[in-house]
């Protein structure tokens, strides 16, 4: 396998097992990976790694060839990174607890062979896509409700918090080694933990030195994240990043050039709002591969103009605030939960919902009164009924209505059936409450669109971090209590407490936020033509799943109510990811 693997890519990097044989092969610099051994046993770090001096030599004395103690080191060092072991023999491969580095694995030829990369094994494979994977990705928001479920056959997902582990007997085995904290820290305790974490997080970037870049819109999550780097760097090691946006209706720059202000030893750039790409431009153009088929093609270009822009500069990594909203965000959901225990305080809550979101009192009772399970819940969800994607929907029950555009086949809507049919049998909720779920539910899924986003940003010429997605940032989050962080009433409050005295005051306590519409809006008029174009050979279309010419008339008008909300995006997605993948 190893030598099939180097015959096909000479620039491959080795690590040897304790043995002498091949144990891992692949691509990382010198200072994204740490191994250490001690006798039959040796661990290795790959990812971004804190300054570790010689703890992870301590680490490997100890195993005495217990491959289960190697949990502990996610646990005791920050940053995001695989932990990978060869331990007496045995194979041990580990992600991290919410997703946002995961392992997937294959056999091929009798060898279990692991990888972060699903399309890589697919590549080594030649697994073939699964065409039922791809149609759960059109109804919108349909698959990201659902378990998960690869996008090639025969390659198998290790659960977030899970470690894989492959005897010397060839069993493979995938065992839980992380649980979610419980909610039971007070505000003040939560954010201090959040505090240590995020500073901590930040410092396993900022310690190599050299120079690092970051997105800083304006807004809370990505300017705390520069706040807390401005006091770990020197002058001439941190540029922070910009886009102005429509100064007439967005304040975004304004928050972010008072954050600069206050610190004179870092660069601030801005990438002006007529050179900022639009929603939906270069949709021809990508040929991106990634795990899944990620949100972040509706907007590579620009979600990349900044990265690109720092890859001239010289950045060695680019940190974004992707994570903030999954974590410190709050829509209500908990409530549902929390009504027949605290009637008076959830009612109270959820009314500030109501009135902040415009939900309507009919739709939000009858999701309160609902009280199915989330499997019955699943049972229920069907292509014979469209819901919608508007804002003013509520949001609290196990599964939102997904929308089944016109132009899906009869095919695509057979498939998805009987897929829904097959998974209720055996699907899970991540956690017994509604709330709970959902919010595991939403970083799971966000930490799969990150790492295509991540994909997108290596390819534009710097690797991209999200601190808020490393595991220590979100247990402390979720380990607050939850009338503490869900609440209509304040924005984002645990993060808020927890960069006091960090982040300038006037942008910690702003109380405006721009959204993305406008941009979007415009992006699918400027760019219609493109949008168009990619149904003229449409690999979607081949593969059965849409009717292209009833889609490209309707892109011909992209005003049309069929098109509202976004409703296309799915389906662009996955038919650039078709495109590069097959």
């Amino acid at each position: 396998m190893a030598r099939r693997l180097r015959e096909s890519s000479p620039s491959l990097r080795t690590v040897d097992h304790p043995s002498g044989r091949p144990w891992i092969i692949g691509r990382w610099d010198d200072e994204d990976i740490a191994v250490a051994r001690a006798g039959r046993d040796a661990v290795a770090l790959i990812g971004t790694l804190p300054r570790l001096g010689d703890e992870l030599e301590r680490w490997a004395r100890t195993l005495n060839g217990r491959p289960d103690r190697l949990t502990g080191l996610s646990r005791s060092l920050p940053g995001s990174y695989h932990v990978l072991g060869s331990v007496d023999g045995a194979l041990y491969a580990q992600g991290t607890a919410y997703g946002m580095r995961r392992i997937h694995h294959v056999r091929l030829d009798g060898c279990l062979v692991a990888g972060d990369r699903a399309v890589a094994l697919a590549d080594l494979t030649g697994a073939g896509v699964d065409i039922t994977a791809v149609a759960l990705r059109l109804p919108d928001p349909l698959a990201p409700q659902l378990p998960e479920r690869p996008m090639w056959h025969g390659i198998v997902p290790v659960a977030p918090g899970s470690y894989l582990t492959d005897s010397a007997t060839g069993t493979a085995r995938h065992v839980r080694w992380h649980h979610p904290p419980e909610p039971t820290r007070s505000m003040a305790e939560g954010a201090a933990a959040v505090r240590e974490a995020l500073v901590s997080a930040v410092a396993a970037r900022t310690h190599r030195g050299g120079l690092l870049s970051a997105d800083m819109s304006g807004g809370l999550d990505s300017t705390s994240l520069c706040a807390v780097a401005a006091g770990q760097v020197g002058a001439g090691e941190f540029i922070a990043c910009s886009f102005p946006g429509d100064e007439t209706v967005w304040d975004d720059a304004v928050y972010a050039r008072r954050a600069a202000a206050g610190w004179p030893h870092i660069e601030h750039v801005e990438l002006a709002y007529e050179d900022t790409p639009l929603f939906y431009r270069g949709l021809l153009d990508d040929d991106c591969r990634t795990d899944i088929p990620g949100i972040v093609a509706m907007s590579r270009a620009r979600t990349t103009a900044l990265v690109s822009l720092m890859a001239g500069r010289g950045s060695r990594l680019h940190m974004t605030g992707h994570g903030g909203d999954h974590l410190f965000f709050h829509t209500g959901s908990h409530y549902h939960h929390l009504l027949t225990r605290h009637p008076l305080l959830a009612v109270q809550r959820l009314r500030g919902y109501r009135t902040l979101y415009g939900w309507r009192w009919g739709a939000l009772l009858r999701q309160l009164a609902d009280r199915r399970s989330y499997r019955s819940a699943l049972g229920r969800l069907s292509t014979d009924v469209s819901g919608n994607l508007e804002f003013s929907t509520p949001t609290v029950t196990w599964f939102r209505t997904p929308v089944v555009q016109p132009w899906l086949t009869p095919e695509c809507r057979r498939l998805v059936t009987d897929a829904l049919r097959e998974t209720v049998r055996t699907a899970r909720p991540h956690a017994p409450t509604m709330g709970r779920h959902l919010e595991l539910s939403a970083v799971y899924t966000g930490t799969q669109e990150c790492a295509a986003i991540a994909e997108a940003g290596r390819r534009a010429g710097v690797p991209l971090t999200m601190p808020y997605f490393d595991d220590a940032v979100v247990d402390a989050a979720l380990s607050v209590r939850v009338v503490d962080r869900a609440t209509p009433w304040e924005y984002k409050p645990v993060l808020k407490e927890a960069v006091r005295g960090i982040l300038p005051e006037d942008c910690r306590v702003r109380t405006t936020k721009v959204e993305g519409t406008v941009d979007a809006v415009g992006g699918l008029y400027r760019h219609r033509d493109e949008v168009g174009a990619l149904w003229k050979d449409s690999a979607l279309a081949k593969a059965g799943l849409i009717d292209a010419e009833a889609l490209a008339r309707l892109c011909e008008t992209p005003g049309t109510p069929a098109l509202k909300d976004g409703a296309v995006d799915s389906t662009i997605i996955c038919e650039t990811w078709l495109r590069a993948v097959s």
